[in-house]
C-alpha cells in the first residue's frame, strides 16, 4: 500500500514538472518571437560584402541586396505579420515581395516562419506604406508553397533560420522541373545573413554559392538631409531641396533640380572600411560617368550627422531614431 501511494505521488509529482517544463517551454518561445521580430523590423543591405568582394576580386562576389521589413496590422492574417519587400543591384523599381506569418511551433520547439506571395504581385507593391489596401489583403489574395516553412532558433544573442530537409519541393516556372529549395538564415542586432541553395531530386545543385558564403546584410541606419547644388551656367542661383532620406549602407539619392530633371550628380552615404578595420561613416558625390567621387566628407561611423562643402555643393544629413524606411536606393 505504502509503495502503492509512493508510486502515485512520483507521478504527480513527474506529470506536475512536465507541465512547469511545457510552461516554460511556451513562455520562452513567446519571448523568443517577441525578440525575433523586433530584430528583424527595418532595413538591411550587403553594400560592405558588396564592395569587398570587389575590392579582393572574389571568385564567388555575390549581388548588391536590399531588403525591407516591415511589420504590418493585418488582423485577417493573424498577428506578428511582415510586408518584406527584396531588390537586388541597387534597383528598387524591379523588387521582390512577400508576406511573412510568425508564429510559436511548441512540437518544433521553434519560430515557424510562413512565406506567402501575391497572386495579383503588382497590386502590392510597398503594401507597408497602404493602410486601406493591408485592411483588404486576405489569405485568398496569397499563395503558400507547401513544406517550405522555415523555423528559427535562437542561439546567444542571435536567431538561426532554417528549414526542414527535402521539404520545400517546387517547380522551375521556365522548364517545369522540380527541385528543392532550402535556406540558411542568421539574425542579430545589426546583422541579416542569408544563403538560399536549390537542389534536383537526385541531390545535384542547381544554385546556391559552392563556397557556402552567405549574403551578409547589414542593417541600415536612416538619415534626413538637405542639399544645394549651383544651377550650371551661373553665379548665384541654386537649385535646394530641404528633406531627402538616405540608408547609411550605400544609399544613392539622384539630385533633382527645380524644374524635376535629373542633374548628373548623385550623393552616397555609406559605412564603409577604411584600412583593416576602420569603418567610418562616408558621404560622397558623384557624377555620371565617373567611378571616383568628385568630392567627399567623413567621419566617425556611429556619428549623428555629416556635411560636406565645395562652394558649389553643400549638403548635410543628420540620423533618424529608428525605425524608418526610406524607399531609396
Amino acid at each position: 500500500m505504502k509503495d502503492s501511494k509512493k508510486h502515485a505521488f512520483v507521478n504527480v509529482l513527474l506529470l506536475l514538472l512536465s507541465f512547469q517544463s511545457f510552461g516554460q517551454a511556451a513562455a520562452s518561445l513567446k519571448d523568443d518571437l517577441k525578440s525575433m521580430t523586433a530584430l528583424l523590423k527595418g532595413e538591411f543591405d550587403n553594400f560592405q560584402q558588396f564592395v569587398r568582394e570587389i575590392d579582393t576580386k572574389a571568385p564567388n562576389r555575390h549581388r548588391r541586396t536590399h531588403i525591407v521589413f516591415a511589420p504590418i496590422q493585418a488582423p485577417t492574417l493573424g498577428e506578428n505579420v511582415f510586408y518584406v519587400k527584396h531588390y537586388y543591384d541597387n534597383n528598387p523599381n524591379q523588387i521582390y515581395q512577400w508576406i511573412y506569418i510568425f508564429k510559436e511551433d511548441p512540437t518544433e520547439k521553434a519560430i515557424r516562419l510562413d512565406k506567402y506571395t501575391f497572386k495579383v504581385d503588382s497590386a502590392y507593391v510597398n503594401l507597408n506604406q497602404k493602410p486601406d489596401k493591408i485592411k483588404t489583403l486576405t489569405f485568398d489574395k496569397l499563395e503558400n508553397t507547401k513544406g517550405c516553412a522555415v523555423y528559427w532558433r535562437r542561439n546567444g544573442d542571435r536567431f538561426v533560420g532554417y528549414m526542414k530537409d527535402k521539404a520545400c519541393l517546387m517547380e522551375s516556372k521556365k522548364d517545369k522541373k522540380k527541385f528543392y529549395m532550402t535556406d540558411s538564415l542568421l539574425l542579430s542586432k545589426n546583422d541579416f545573413w542569408f544563403r538560399e541553395e536549390g537542389f534536383d531530386e537526385a541531390g545535384k545543385r542547381l544554385f546556391g554559392p559552392t563556397d557556402k558564403v552567405y549574403h551578409q546584410l547589414k542593417r541600415c541606419e536612416v538619415y534626413v538631409g538637405w542639399w544645394r547644388l549651383k544651377k550650371e551656367g551661373t553665379e548665384d542661383k541654386f537649385d535646394l531641396n530641404r528633406q531627402v532620406y538616405l540608408h547609411d549602407q550605400g544609399g544613392r539619392l539622384r539630385l533633382i533640380d527645380a524644374e524635376k530633371k535629373p542633374t548628373k550628380y548623385t550623393v552616397e552615404l555609406s559605412k564603409v572600411i577604411f584600412g583593416k578595420d576602420l569603418e567610418v561613416l562616408k558621404l560622397a558625390l558623384y557624377e555620371d560617368g565617373k567611378n571616383e567621387a568628385l568630392d567627399f566628407a567623413w567621419t566617425s561611423s556611429n556619428a549623428g550627422m555629416i556635411g560636406m562643402n565645395v562652394k558649389w555643393f553643400q549638403s548635410s544629413f543628420a540620423k533618424l531614431p529608428p525605425p524608418t524606411s526610406t524607399n531609396t536606393k
